[in-house]
């Protein structure tokens, strides 16, 4: 009988002992896992596709190294929100109740990623934005302020885009007009925009108007941008939207410069505009240029994308080197996946506080759209000196061909 007692209290300890003990991901065996959610199909999916074809790329470049304190990386979760904020919400609230996701490389554009930023900031777990633009994603209380501690950017933040595309307009023209998408992105952008057409010319845009997306009629808006005056128009909005600009400027005898945000050069803009892109200047990352062969991290991801999924949509139509807006696709993911692994890294595990405090140790770390050096005031990887202006001139078959702007 006491035998038996004995038997029954080694047992109970023994299960008690079993349940407290952590699972081998929590003990650091199991694969470090990724969650992400982004626009996978639908108008907007060279964004989400773009960046979870990165993100698989950069896996498989740490796998093949042997992974991340010996440790095999996956894409665990990987949903489709097609730019909108509510699915964004939903498959956000999906992958941080997942207690298996260790990083988090969220949504595309400023609407789906406003949306979900807070929750993923309660949440704590490194988190990376690939493409919203709006300043408060990155640093809620204003860019003179510390950032969000879990988050780190790839995006062309608004205020870094307002800079290169203010001093370019700014030294060539004297009344500018200027539209805008009236999502957070839209709105910040244009207002950064013109506060830096200011500081640098001592005057305000003509005019300033607003266009809702996908709307298909824009005229009313140009109209008045062009009885304002404006000797150029500048756009600050996604690249579907800104093929129906065009096109309504032509119809409108609207004869002026157009030059846009960085949605100038995606392939909406291109598909949507066709040889009326010609003449359109637009800011980007530079990592990519016509004509010029990609050095470092940059020409490994080239190379990795051409052999897995060869010269597709999202390379472009140059055989030797990915198009320019591939930076702001393929390389946003690569680069996000890169340097959350490279958190991990340092923090010599996946648990969580450890992490985030490990992004800041992020110094001079290679990726393919530059160098990351972090600190709680500096989370963006993407500087002014990282853009380029870009132009589209007529090519051999009368199409619209991606160049860098001459003047």
């Amino acid at each position: 009988m006491k035998h038996g007692k004995l038997s029954l209290v080694a047992a109970s300890i023994a299960l008690a002992l079993a349940a407290a003990a952590p699972t081998a991901d929590a003990q650091g065996t199991g694969t470090i896992k990724i969650g992400n959610t982004g626009a996978l199909t639908g108008p907007y999916n060279e964004f989400g596709e773009g960046v979870r074809r990165g993100i698989l790329i950069a896996l498989e470049r740490v796998n093949a190294r042997g992974g991340i304190l010996g440790r095999q990386t996956e894409l665990a979760i990987s949903l489709d929100d097609q730019l909108v904020p509510d699915r964004a919400v939903q498959n956000m609230r999906r992958i941080l109740d997942a207690p298996e996701i260790d990083v988090v490389i969220g949504p595309g554009g400023s609407g789906p990623t406003l949306a979900v930023i807070d929750m993923a900031t309660v949440d704590g777990r490194a988190y990376c934005n690939p493409q919203g633009q709006t300043p408060s994603i990155v640093y809620p209380d204003g860019t003179d302020k510390p950032a969000r501690k879990n988050v780190i950017s790839t995006a062309i933040q608004n205020d870094v885009e307002a800079k290169a595309l203010g001093t370019y307009v700014a030294s060539r023209f004297k009344k500018i007009g200027v539209m805008h998408e009236s999502t957070g992105y839209g709105v910040s952008g244009s207002q950064l925009l013109g506060v830096e057409i200011e500081r640098l010319s001592k005057t305000k845009p003509v005019a300033v108007e607003s266009y809702n997306q996908r709307s298909q009629d824009m005229t009313a808006q140009i109209s008045r941008v062009q009885r304002a005056g404006a000797d150029v128009l500048v756009v600050v909005g996604l690249g579907a939207d800104m093929a129906v600009i065009r096109r309504n400027m032509l119809r409108a005898g609207f004869d002026v410069p157009l030059i846009t945000s960085g949605g100038g050069i995606s392939l909406p803009y291109k598909e949507g505009a066709g040889e009326l892109a010609v003449g359109t200047r637009a800011t980007m990352i530079s990592t990519y240029q016509p004509g010029k062969t990609p050095t470092g991290v940059a020409k490994e991801l080239a190379d990795a994308y051409q052999a897995k999924f060869g010269r597709d949509r999202w390379w472009g139509d140059d055989p030797a080197t990915p198009q320019v807006f591939f930076s702001l696709t393929v390389g946003a993911g690569f680069d996000c996946a890169t340097m959350l692994l490279e958190a991990v890294r340092l923090a010599g595990g996946t648990d969580r506080a450890k992490v985030t405090e490990a992004l800041n140790r992020i110094s001079n770390f290679p990726v393919s759209n530059g160098a990351a050096t972090f600190t709680p005031m500096r989370r963006l990887l993407v500087q002014p000196e990282n853009l380029g202006m870009f132009e589209y001139v007529k090519g051999d078959k009368n199409d619209a061909v991606l160049k860098a702007a001459t003047q």
